[in-house]
């Protein structure tokens, strides 16, 4: 597991209230961990923040489902960041 997902897992896990060790790639987040709309959005942010990147657009939410999902999104943002 690279610093990355440490830190998105880390996020997760704080704001949900679940151990880190259950915070899994495949784990869904609705269903599984308990996500739901203001979850999500401070995850974004608490994102964002750690990671110096500009605003998420939350319309990419609709499609995420797993803590992998969240992983990725997050990886396109800071990979978009890096190359500007």
């Amino acid at each position: 597991m690279d610093s990355l997902s440490r830190k998105v897992r880390g996020i997760i896990a704080v704001e949900l209230q679940h151990e880190v060790e259950r915070v899994v790639p495949t784990a869904r987040l609705r269903q599984d961990l308990g996500m739901d709309s203001v979850a999500a959005l401070n995850i974004l942010f608490a994102a964002e923040e750690t990671f110096g990147i500009e605003a998420i657009d939350v319309t990419e939410l609709a499609p995420v489902s797993t803590v992998a999902d969240v992983e990725a999104l997050v990886r396109q943002y800071v990979d978009l960041s890096r190359a500007s």
